[in-house]
């Protein structure tokens, strides 16, 4: 995600998308509901970043201890695949593919994901990073997701 000025801590550069910022780790349930994010500096690695940050999330959370499949991108690798199995945990990257729109493809589990993620990005302040601290830029996440489920009832 694309930074402002002001947001000067955790800044880092993408090589593979060729982008200064920011990413974002999203876990959602089944209906796209955020469960957990992460926010990150764009050089830290996928697969490692998302190691560290399921393990500080399953310290005390006991619907991951009962978890069994979680669907990820093609992009975390073998890394992040070898740190769930040795949890028990399945990381599976989704094959079907619903829709064929050009070069761009629809997968059966990953649209949820990205539903999510477009989500997020229709709250203004989430458009680019404003914020200074990765802390701050989760809360934000977690704002939004707590606004957008507060619209639908």
């Amino acid at each position: 995600m694309k930074n402002t000025a002001t947001s000067t801590r955790c800044v880092g550069y993408d090589a593979g998308k060729c982008i200064k910022g920011r990413k974002r780790f999203f876990l959602v349930d089944t209906l796209g509901n955020l469960l957990a994010c992460c926010v990150v500096a764009a050089h830290c690695h996928d697969g490692a970043s998302t190691a560290r940050f399921w393990d500080a999330l399953a310290l005390d959370n006991e619907l991951l201890d009962r978890l069994q499949i979680v669907f990820v991108d093609g992009g975390f690798g073998r890394c992040f695949r070898q740190h769930l199995a040795g949890r028990g945990v399945l990381a599976q990257v989704p094959k079907g593919v619903v829709a064929d729109k050009g070069r761009f493809f629809i997968h059966t589990k990953r649209w949820v994901v990205e539903r999510s993620i477009a989500w997020a990005g229709n709250n203004r302040r989430l458009a680019k990073d404003y914020e200074r601290k990765t802390q701050h830029a989760n809360a934000w996440l977690y704002l939004a997701n707590i606004r957008r489920l507060t619209k639908l009832t």
